[in-house]
């Protein structure tokens, strides 16, 4: 197995010689789009955040041998993006109207429905994200749910059919563009799911974004087994195509190996990326890096609601304040409702004081979420198993301590330098909050340890590094033909 390689600090289109530069078809680098399409409404946080950096950067890039490109199920080829769907991915559609608590279940509707009209390149996860809006449960069950998601799905396809079948039209006769010899980038290849054998019969050359291969090692931290399942076998069918893996930490570089037969990683051609600033240069762009003061003193834990992520320790810790009397500042918890949370569903509504000390504000838009973290003290990270601590480097971004659980790839993102407790270990967590609720100096210091050691990775930097890593594949496919 090749070292995992790093690239420094924080008419027609096809991919043949004629239809790109001097540089060779070699070079040709194929951005799949077909993920960040697919999702819709909760702001890409995590890895839907690099999915769209990735994406971005590519639409963005001058260079002539970069495409941005969709997976066509039905052609069984990659296809141009019609130009409502570049227009979705570069505009960030402003969903701050319809996200108004004052708004009625009447009002919400009508501005969804003027949404729809006005979005023709919109998916079903926007049906499911409008459902969940107008419901008003944030976790995506009952009734009301189902009814206004299913209302939601026919009007935009009756919009879609009857209203704009402009859009149809020019999405299925949207140019095939042929892989040629150029590498084929999926930024989330288990979102091809059950077809991903036929889109790599559809590529020459492949690479992919590993975030991490959790499913794998720790099955009981995902939805369900048959989400387990498909994502080993996905795995296993793109390092069987013999492609470039392109990691987002050396811990995320590590699992894999660890779960690769010895063929597999004899042939890996395995490099890591730096991790870019994204909400930082967003902020830095609008003139919002400054702290601001908060109403109330909070903590910040922006992460999805799961298992894994181990909200429960937190509420444990906080009913414990409560229980000693002692006023821990408000937890603030951004993130969607996901998977195996019936303990913490269970545990909250069994401490109903907790409802006025720890607040689930669900998916937030990124300028939201920068000022969340502009006023907060500190954030939390108790994860029991991350890929990469996306939360956690974000924090050290805006200049505010964080504190992590043990996990690797937490330490990793914070480079060491904030404190790390065990996820299991309450009375550790319960010390260490309260410490850093009430030791203005140790939150200090630990605020300039941040500013002489941490630095954002500009995004040019990270889509540089990945470029330089397809090309040096394609520079060796080059010395020597793969097929």
């Amino acid at each position: 197995m090749q070292a995992v390689q790093g690239h420094g600090p924080p008419g027609a289109l096809d991919a043949t010689p004629n239809a790109t530069d001097n540089s060779g078809s070699n070079r040709m680098i194929l951005v799949d789009a077909t993920g960040v399409l697919s999702s819709f409404g909760s702001p890409p946080t995590g890895i839907p955040r690099v999915e769209k950096f990735l994406v971005t950067a590519a639409l963005t890039d001058p260079d002539r041998v970069v495409k941005v490109v969709r997976y066509d199920r039905r052609r069984n080829a990659f296809r141009e993006l019609s130009a409502s769907e570049r227009q979705q991915i570069i505009s960030d559609p402003d969903l701050a109207d319809l996200q108004s608590s004052k708004a009625g279940l009447t009002t919400t509707i009508r501005r969804v429905f003027r949404f729809i009209r006005n979005n023709p390149a919109i998916g079903r996860d926007a049906d499911r994200y409008f459902g969940d809006l107008a419901a008003g449960n944030n976790r995506r069950r009952g009734f009301s749910y189902a009814a206004v998601k299913y209302l939601f799905r026919a009007y935009r396809l009756y919009h879609t059919v009857l209203r704009e079948p402009s859009s149809l039209w020019a999405a299925g006769h949207a140019r095939i563009i042929d892989p040629g010899t150029g590498t084929v980038l999926l930024s989330n290849p288990i979102v091809l799911a059950s077809f991903l054998a036929k889109v790599l019969e559809a590529t020459n050359r492949t690479a992919f974004i590993c975030h991490d291969v959790i499913p794998i090692i720790r099955s009981d931290f995902v939805v369900d087994a048959a989400h387990a399942r498909r994502f080993a076998k996905n795995i296993a069918l793109i390092l069987q195509s013999n492609a470039t893996v392109i990691c987002t930490s050396e811990t995320s570089a590590a699992m894999l190996t660890g779960t690769m037969t010895s063929a597999e990683a004899g042939a890996a051609r395995i490099h890591r990326f730096p991790m870019p600033s994204t909400l930082y240069e967003k902020a830095a762009r609008t003139g919002r890096l400054s702290r601001i003061s908060a109403p109330e003193p909070f903590i910040l834990y922006s992460s999805t609601i799961e298992a894994r992520k181990n909200h429960l320790l937190l509420a444990q810790v906080w009913q414990q304040a409560i229980d000693e009397g002692v006023a821990l500042p408000k937890l603030v918890c951004v993130g969607k409702w996901g998977w195996g949370i019936d303990d913490l569903i269970e545990y909250l509504s069994k401490h109903p004081a907790l409802s006025s000390r720890i607040e689930f504000i669900g998916p937030i838009s990124d300028d939201a979420l920068i000022d969340y973290y502009r006023g907060a003290l500190f954030g939390v990270a108790p994860s029991r198993l991350e890929g990469w601590g996306y939360c956690a480097s974000e924090c050290l971004d805006f200049g505010i301590p964080v504190i992590i659980s043990t996990d690797r790839a937490l330490r990793e993102a914070t480079g060491g330098l904030m404190p790390a407790i065990d996820a299991d270990d309450r009375a550790g967590w319960y010390a260490e909050i309260r410490r850093m609720t009430e030791d203005g100096a140790y939150r200090a210091s630990l605020c300039q340890r941040i500013a002489r050691m941490h630095r954002p990775t500009a995004a040019a930097a990270s889509w540089a590094s990945i470029k330089d890593a397809l090309h040096d594949r394609a520079a060796d496919a080059a010395a020597k033909p793969e097929r």
